[in-house]
């Protein structure tokens, strides 16, 4: 992967002095503490992540899209952007003028989120600093956690880890003129932990009343199912269903769009994205990505290796690697010819219906012997779950 971004919200730039920030020992002056930070550290690139209600300062509002246009242009000409820096322009809250329609601020975070993992697929850096000085309050905590999920999907897709730091300049007092930028906290994100972060919305049914209203064509079923598949590790059934995956997570593109109204002066967010709506795109998007086209089998060689890459933690690898190595003595030899068997039918001799019970399926690493095939080809293993790919997902 490539070097580092930073991230940052800002705020009115009108408002800002310019002033020598103090990065790691580097004296940059600069009006904005987010580009001190990126010539400090020699960053690649920077996302200044803006608010809609900017237009209001930039004398052009309208339309979200007529709105965000006058933005950029205001922001980049006010702070004299170099063209390394983008400029997203998302919906937020700003008093009684700028509102949701709820009067809930949630579309900040998932529209931050999806513009952050935007920059990050095209960018792929290995780290990610998230500069919170500028902004409105509520700003700089939703762009730490939308950050958090986007790094996290990177990290899952590049199967590289991923470093965010989050900083923060001394607030600016009286007449200073040197203020230090301060580190508030520091994460690796390995592919691993990547999935405690985007499976974890969906490994309680308890949850999903919270998904209920936003789900839309995903239904809310379907996501737990994959979400419980990727923490424990069950991945023929995801290879399997990525199809499944791969629409929902572009059915939720378009929940993404912003829709404004304005009348008398007060502009109303009428459609937005919900956190629910970047929960349910981080999982989807890792997950049919993870299986670039849908299979029904798996070599236990290619089993070995998402185990060693995504298991979320040591206990889930351990029984996924352990089951393979006690398949292949047992398959061993003659035992396992060519054409497709159960495993049922292979070690005992049954022919056994599709039957199982979540806590063998799990136990097995998803290789549960009756609902499990197997064949032999060129010294490995090859997994499906054939007609017993619906009694895997009963269990999920």
């Amino acid at each position: 992967m490539g070097g580092e971004v930073v991230v940052a919200p800002v705020g009115n730039p009108k408002g800002y002095k310019e002033v020598a920030y103090v990065v790691g020992g580097v004296e940059v002056r600069e009006r904005l503490s987010a580009l001190a930070v990126k010539k400090a550290v020699g960053a690649e690139r920077l996302l200044l992540l803006a608010g809609f209600s900017l237009c209001d300062v930039y004398g052009s509002c309208g339309d979200i899209r007529s709105g965000a246009e006058a933005v950029e242009r205001g922001v980049r000409g006010e702070l004299g952007l170099p063209g390394d820096v983008d400029v997203a322009v998302l919906p937020n809250a700003l008093g009684a003028k700028f509102r949701f329609a709820d009067r809930k601020i949630e579309g900040f975070f998932a529209s931050a989120y999806r513009e952050i993992l935007r920059r990050l697929d095209a960018w792929a850096p290995s780290s990610i600093v998230v500069d919170t000085s500028h902004g409105i309050n509520y700003m700089p905590l939703m762009a730490v956690e939308a950050a958090r999920l986007a790094a996290a999907v990177l990290a899952a897709l590049r199967k590289e880890a991923v470093e965010i730091t989050v900083v923060n300049a001394e607030p600016l007092v009286g007449d200073a003129e040197r203020l230090h930028v301060m580190e508030l906290h520091r994460e690796r994100i390995t592919p691993s932990s990547a999935v405690q972060i985007v499976a974890r919305p969906f490994l309680v049914n308890e949850n999903k009343g919270y998904f209920q209203d936003y789900a839309g064509k995903c239904g809310v079923d379907k996501p737990f199912k994959w979400g419980r598949a990727l923490f424990n590790g069950v991945y023929l059934y995801l290879a399997a269903r990525r199809g499944e995956a791969a629409e929902c997570r572009d059915y939720l593109e378009g929940e993404f769009e912003v829709q404004v109204r304005g009348h008398g002066g007060v502009y109303i967010y009428e459609k937005y994205p919900r956190p629910q709506h970047a929960y349910l795109h981080a999982l989807t998007d890792v997950v049919s990505r993870i299986f670039p086209k849908e299979v029904g089998e798996l070599s236990a060689g290619e089993l070995e290796d998402l185990a060693r890459t995504y298991a979320p933690n040591e206990a889930v690898e351990a029984i996924v690697r352990n089951e393979l190595d006690k398949l292949r003595r047992i398959l061993a030899g003659p035992v396992c010819r060519g054409e497709r068997a159960k495993l049922a039918y292979i070690i005992d001799g049954v022919k056994a219906k599709c039957a199982a019970d979540r806590r063998n399926l799990y136990a097995h690493g998803g290789l549960e012997k009756n609902v499990t095939y197997v064949r032999c080809q060129g010294g490995d293993l090859y997994f499906s779950y054939g007609d017993c790919l619906d009694e895997v997902e009963r269990h999920l």
